[in-house]
């Protein structure tokens, strides 16, 4: 018998299994890989979407600190010409307050930047002196797109504290119902 050419066979037969297993192998790595770096960047767009609504807490803080500035400045130039009439520079007070927010919170909250925030409401209604804003902020990177929403809840001060100066304008605005 010769068994010259079944070595070379084998030989041929066993490199190509090993060409296989190793392109199986190498297949294998590169998808895990695309699917840690999809993982890694669909974190990240989140973060940074969380990042827009975040922002924009901060400008709606300094809108109702505007506001309350504002509004008690009104109330204040009442109490001027009518001393004793507490009540209505209250009134005074809650009705600009509401005013003032309502006419720019679209203005100062929404971006047109990466991340970009909407206000999702059609009309502002304060509704027991709380009005409740939906806020959508999304995040556009490697061709993954990321919304996140919240709810951002403003209050009406209490006029008594506003007129002291005795107010924090973070008691005043809250996150609820953050969703992804």
């Amino acid at each position: 018998m010769n068994n010259k050419g079944s070595t070379l066979v084998l030989l041929v037969i066993v490199i190509a299994l090993v060409i296989v297993l190793g392109t199986s192998v190498l297949n294998i790595s590169v998808k895990q890989y695309a699917i840690k770096k999809f993982n890694i960047d669909s974190k990240q767009a989140f973060y940074t979407s969380e990042t827009g609504l975040n922002e924009a807490y901060v400008r709606a803080c300094l809108l109702i600190d505007e506001s309350i500035i504002k509004a008690r400045q009104i109330a204040e130039d009442y109490l001027l010409i009518y001393p004793l009439n507490l009540i209505e520079a209250e009134n005074i007070f809650i009705t600009n307050y509401k005013i003032h927010l309502r006419a720019n919170i679209e203005d100062r909250i929404e971006t047109e930047a990466n991340p970009s925030v909407e206000v999702w409401n059609d009309t502002f209604t304060f509704i027991d002196n709380t009005l409740t804003l939906i806020l959508k902020s999304s995040y556009y990177h490697n061709d993954i797109d990321k919304i996140t929403g919240v709810e951002l809840v403003i209050s009406v001060p209490d006029f008594h504290d506003v007129s002291e100066d005795a107010y924090n304008v973070r008691d005043y605005i809250k996150f609820k119902n953050w969703n992804s």
